[in-house]
């Protein structure tokens, strides 16, 4: 989205804030979608969501690359941003239902680092593709980076046969039963923490930019950034069925602001290399033992379910306040609002984290039981 951010204001010659309202109708899409397949969960088998909702991302990046104005780009990520949704819900539910939530949610955020490395090195080469493309269209820097999206969301299809499976159809009592307060307010708590993340890493191409750094050597630092996302997820994973998760998330909320406030001042290219990997692969860390802990205080995965509904309509705030911020204030705000949002975020969710660590003892002795019959 990064990269889709700088691309929207240099191809249609627009400004930060019409960009985020684009990123920002593209995350509320993808809420909406994950609240559709939460409400409907169980009824659909798993491989059905996954095609239908590949097939109708790969259909509408096409239509992206040929948008011819930013207007057209923005209605086109509506419906992609919704299938889009409704596949990550169905994921991510699945994985809440596993025997090690924290490892399950450490290896898929460490694969995501994977893809990471992919998507960093070529996106940044990808906005030069408008000037090797047929002149029969008026290609712009935009262009090349959906070209690449419909060239990863059609190899997507072709995994579905390995994805996990189960089966649609009726929904236990369990699934129906009344989940705990604590719990929606820690989502409310991570949709805060990751709209203030996403209103400054949202704009780490743009701060690149402002520093004269080239597109290619600002790729490279996401690259690093998501070297970091492989080893780090699943690092986090291990260490977070070990040290209460209130803690663990309390040290990477401190982290996430401090680092968030150095790259928001920074005016030195060397600054950027070091500090933003760090910032940028944050929330990955977060995210295993955040979700690790939803999957204690309710086992039926529903609110590791619901937890990509909270989350993008946080990330979808933040484009658009982030740009406005940038636009009139300078990006040293958007680093005081991310203070702001992550600290509250954080504040809400401990009475859940709390009750997941006390709940570790008795889940874990169930599954020594379980293991020993």
């Amino acid at each position: 989205m990064a990269f889709n951010l700088d691309a929207i204001v240099v191809s249609f010659n627009t400004t930060d804030t019409v960009a985020g309202l684009v990123a920002s109708g593209e995350m509320g899409s993808i809420a909406a979608g994950t609240l559709l397949i939460i409400r409907l969960s169980g009824r659909f088998h798993p491989h059905r969501v996954f095609f239908v909702g590949a097939a109708t991302i790969v259909t509408f990046n096409v239509v992206s690359v040929i948008a011819p104005d930013v207007l057209w780009l923005g209605l086109s990520r509506l419906p992609a941003g919704f299938a889009l949704g409704a596949v990550s819900a169905t994921v991510m539910q699945t994985a809440g239902r596993s025997h090690r939530p924290e490892m399950t949610f450490g290896l898929i955020t460490a694969s995501i680092g994977v893809m990471g490395m992919f998507i960093s090195f070529v996106l940044p080469r990808a906005l030069n593709m408008h000037q090797i493309l047929p002149a029969v269209h008026q290609w712009s820097q935009l262009d090349g980076l959906y070209i690449v999206y419909v060239l990863c969301s059609l190899c997507a299809l072709l995994f579905i046969h390995w994805t996990p499976g189960g089966s649609g159809g009726a929904q236990s009592a369990s699934d129906h039963a009344p989940l705990h307060r604590s719990g929606w307010f820690a989502l409310v708590g991570l949709a805060l923490l990751f709209c203030g993340h996403g209103l400054l890493g949202v704009f780490l191409v743009r701060l690149g930019r402002d520093l004269n750094l080239a597109p290619e050597v600002i790729g490279y630092v996401f690259m690093a950034a998501s070297l970091l996302g492989i080893a780090l997820p699943v690092t986090v994973g291990y260490v977070g069925t070990r040290v209460a998760s209130r803690i663990s998330i309390a040290i990477g909320g401190a982290v996430l602001i401090t680092t968030g406030l150095i790259v928001a001042n920074t005016q030195l290219p060397t600054v950027y290399f070091l500090i933003a990997p760090i910032f940028a692969v944050l929330p990955s860390g977060i995210f295993p033992i955040f979700l690790g802990a939803l999957s204690r205080i309710d086992p039926t995965g529903r609110l590791v379910g619901a937890n990509q509904a909270f989350l993008m309509v946080g990330a979808a705030i933040a484009p658009f306040i982030g740009g406005a911020l940038s636009d009139f204030a300078g990006y040293s705000a958007n680093g005081v609002a991310l203070a702001c949002f992550v600290a509250v975020g954080v504040m809400l969710a401990q009475p859940a984290l709390a009750r997941a660590d006390a709940l570790r003892p008795v889940v874990q002795e169930a599954k020594e039981v379980r293991n020993a019959g």
